[in-house]
Order: structure tokens, then C-alpha cells, then sequence
């Protein structure tokens, strides 16, 4: 378990402090899912700018997974020891924070402090609780979903304020408002946010048990789930936002952990961009590196192209989940012999041939997300950019 003293050791590492974005998030426990694997899944809503995502080595040698949108912060994470972590915006409070010669803590700074150095679900769980509760300044309050392929937690924080709640089971979902006992004696929420919250969750909690195969839950529903508008109706709301200058989702990523091979058999399912105008890409923590289309925002930049010339609900969303099929499908069938050579000791065959399905993938992924985008900017009277 981590020490206090390595929390507070944290400070030198994480000066700096920037804000957080809310999001629609869930975590689904391993008992309940079709794969048997612990998923965690955020759809991040925020203002448009650059999408991002590469590989990196931390400090201490650990390869991670950083996901969002400033090339060096992350708004996801997940680690070569099968823990990734997600954060939504919790409820306002009254605190006055002393701020002058406190620790500056931003989501964006802890998600890359536990991606860099916590090998358990357990582990970050003790940083999150220090940094709550020993009063560092934050850069809003929050909650986050945590996990490792054995256990998975809730955690709500704010400036001096730590609560934990371990998923031991079924489904959590949030969306910007805390869920544990305790918050509601600090927090200012008011009545229309907090109906609006619960009823986006209430909702994707339904969606989402339609998507069930067999009754457990799948990486598939979940990206169909993460495409639904959010209406302004309670009984239409759902992750998928859309709005002029600010307020769209602008990404989605879905974690699939690994338990007995992380370093290579974890995935994450990234959509850099509006969910309907991009393609969610299986990625596995084998990978060396993300192709270069992915780390300079040029990726993204397509499913923004498509976004303000194709219109909502467009004809290339069917093409878009044909091809995702398509890579479970090969994911699926590849993994077991992926296995097999790793439990051979044949660690970099293993990774050759998960890499090389991702590179296959990735090829295809973008031949058929820069067709439509130049169909899409034809339609919108623009021309594509070579």
C-alpha cells in the first residue's frame, strides 16, 4: 500500500494545476462482463480542441497509455500493470481553500501520477485519499473510477475530503455529481443539475442492459451506448453530447484489464474525437508507440471535419460499427494466441503479432475515416485538405 510520506512526495512531481471536464462514466465489474475482463469507460465532454494520445515511460521504467487532449496530460490513463483510471467533475462546495503554500493537485496531474506509479487498483486509492484528505489544492472537485484487473473503485474528492467505495460488483455509473454518504454535507449542488445527472445515468444504465449479450455486458454495447445523443429531455439524456462552441464529447475511451497478461492483453478502445464521427480503435498495451496521426491531433481532426460537414446521425456511423466488429472480432481470435506464446516465455513474438493486428487495424481505420471525411467536406461545399 502507498505511504503517506510517498503521496506527499507526490508535490515535487505535480506542480502545476489545470482544470477537469465533465463526463458520463461507468465501470463494469468483471463478474458482469461478457469478456470476464474489468472495464471502465469515459465519455469526456469538454470544448473543442486537440486530441492526443501516445505511449510513454515513466520515471521508474513502467510503459503507460496517456489519452487527451495537451500532449502531456492525461484525461485517461492506463499502466502496464493493468490500472487505468478515468475522472468526472463532483459537486460544488462552499470550502474556501487556503491555497497559498498548498500542493497544486489537477485531475489531469493525479490521472498521470497513478498511471506512473501505482500498480494496484488498491494503491491509488491511498494516493486519491491523501490528496483529498490532507488538503492539497485541487483543480475541481472530483470523482474517479479506478481499477485493476481484480478491483475496481469509486473515490469522490474535494479540497479536504476523501470518500471511497469499492465496485465488488454489477455496474457503477456517474456523471457529475458525487454518489457516496458524506458529500452531501459539504456540497452545493443545486436541484436542476442534480436531477439532470441522475437521469443521464439512469438512463445509460438502461442502454447499456440492452446491449447485453447473454446477460453480461460487452465492449460493444459499450461503444454503441457511448453514440447516444443527449437530449434535453430526462428520459433522452445520454453521453453523447452535442453543441456549437463548447460542450461536445470530444472522445471516449473504454479500458478492458487483463489479469494475467496486462503488459500486452489489456486493451483500450480510444475514440478520439465526437463519438459518431470517429472510430473506436483497439489498442494493446504491447504497443510500442501510437501511430503519428494519433499524437499530433491530426486524427481527431478528421472526426472534426466530419462533424461540421456530415450532419448528425450520417450514413458512415453504420460503417463505422461494421469495421469495430470486424476488429473485436480479430481481437478476439488473437488473444488466445497471444496467450499461449506468452505463457511460452515468447514475449516479444506475443507482441508482434498483437502490434501488427493494431497496424493493420489503424490502416484501415483511417483509410475508411479519411474517405468519409472528404465525402463529408464535399457535401459541406469544402474542400479537402491532402
Amino acid at each position: 500500500m502507498m505511504q503517506l510520506k510517498t503521496c506527499l512526495g507526490a508535490a515535487a512531481v505535480l506542480g502545476a494545476a489545470l482544470s477537469a471536464d465533465a463526463c458520463t462514466s461507468w465501470a463494469i465489474h468483471r463478474s458482469v462482463s461478457h469478456s470476464g475482463r474489468m472495464i471502465i469507460q469515459k465519455c469526456r465532454d469538454s470544448y473543442r480542441g486537440r486530441l492526443d494520445a501516445d505511449i510513454r515511460i515513466a520515471p521508474n521504467g513502467w510503459r503507460w497509455m496517456r489519452i487527451g487532449s495537451n500532449q502531456h496530460y492525461p484525461n485517461f490513463g492506463m499502466n502496464e500493470k493493468g490500472v487505468a483510471i478515468t475522472m468526472n467533475d463532483g459537486d460544488s462546495t462552499d470550502i474556501k481553500h487556503p491555497g497559498k503554500g498548498r500542493v497544486g493537485m489537477a485531475a489531469s496531474l493525479t490521472i498521470r501520477y497513478v498511471s506512473t506509479h501505482c500498480a494496484t487498483a488498491a494503491e491509488a486509492v491511498e494516493f486519491l485519499k491523501c490528496v483529498g484528505r490532507s488538503g492539497w489544492k485541487l483543480g475541481s472537485n472530483a470523482s474517479y473510477f479506478v481499477a485493476d484487473p481484480d478491483r475496481a473503485f469509486l473515490v469522490d474528492l474535494a479540497h479536504g475530503y476523501a470518500e471511497v467505495k469499492e465496485i465488488t460488483g454489477g455496474i457503477a455509473i456517474i456523471t457529475n455529481t458525487w454518489h457516496l454518504p458524506g458529500g452531501e454535507e459539504i456540497s452545493t449542488k443545486n436541484l436542476g443539475y442534480g436531477r439532470g445527472d441522475r437521469a443521464r445515468e439512469a438512463n445509460v444504465r438502461a442502454a447499456l442492459r440492452k446491449e447485453r449479450v447473454k446477460g453480461k455486458y460487452t465492449v460493444r454495447g459499450c461503444m454503441d451506448v457511448s453514440r447516444m445523443f443527449c437530449g434535453k429531455k430526462f428520459e433522452e439524456k445520454f453521453p453523447f453530447r452535442i453543441g456549437k462552441g463548447g460542450g461536445n464529447s470530444l472522445g471516449a475511451s473504454c479500458f478492458e484489464l487483463d489479469k494475467e497478461f496486462p503488459a500486452f492483453l489489456s486493451y483500450a478502445y480510444i475514440a478520439l474525437g465526437p463519438q459518431q464521427d470517429t472510430i473506436f480503435l483497439p489498442v494493446p498495451m504491447s504497443l510500442n508507440q501510437l501511430p503519428e496521426k494519433l499524437r499530433d491531433g491530426s486524427w481527431a481532426q478528421l472526426a472534426y471535419d466530419i462533424l461540421d460537414n456530415a450532419g448528425a446521425n450520417h450514413p458512415a456511423i453504420a460503417e463505422f460499427a461494421k469495421l469495430e466488429d470486424k476488429f473485436l472480432a480479430e481481437v478476439e481470435k488473437l488473444r488466445p494466441q497471444a496467450k499461449e506464446l506468452l505463457k511460452a516465455g515468447s514475449r516479444d513474438e506475443a507482441a508482434k503479432l498483437l502490434n501488427e493486428c493494431f497496424e493493420r487495424q489503424f490502416a484501415e481505420a483511417d483509410a475508411l475515416l479519411t474517405r468519409v471525411r472528404e465525402e463529408a467536406m464535399a457535401k459541406g461545399g469544402k474542400k479537402a485538405e491532402k
